[in-house]
């Protein structure tokens, strides 16, 4: 099941993130993974937060521009480990005609291991081979639980 996501352009100038970030703090919105791209005179955040569909009403609220594309807001988390390189699962993924959009790590940990955040073009099909092929795919309340 993919996780949602919240995505949000920002003017590319110091203090805009950090006023971003600043606002979701005062509503006590944990963010569990963040990602940034720069796209020249703005950039791309990409936050998983503990309550996406409140966040985004927040952010809207606030006038924050926000990207809602579904390419912005629905993504896959799995977890890596020594089974499951991200050079693995970038194979399993490859081999199935599947393309990876963009991938970002996130906060949670557990025993050495990471969550990888990514985004394949076909995100249904991308969970279901990842699972054929016994690769941990997180849900939202499972990335929840490293945080309490």
């Amino acid at each position: 099941m993919p996780v949602q996501q919240v995505g949000v352009f920002l003017d590319n100038r110091p203090g805009v993130l950090s006023e971003l970030i600043d606002y979701l703090d005062r509503f006590k919105i944990r963010i569990f993974a963040l990602s940034i791209a720069d796209a020249g005179e703005f950039g791309l955040i990409r936050m998983i937060t503990e309550d996406a569909e409140r966040a985004t009403k927040i952010l809207e609220d606030a006038n924050f521009n926000l990207a809602k594309s579904k390419k912005n807001v629905e993504v896959t988390v799995i977890l890596t480990n020594e089974k499951d390189k991200i050079s693995r699962v970038a194979k399993i993924l490859g081999d199935h005609d599947l393309n990876i959009e963009y991938a970002y790590s996130s906060a949670v940990h557990i025993d050495g291991k990471f969550a990888l955040v990514l985004r394949a073009d076909d995100l249904e099909k991308a969970e279901k081979v990842l699972k054929e092929n016994d690769v941990a795919i997180l849900s939202l309340d499972e990335i929840k639980k490293y945080f309490e």
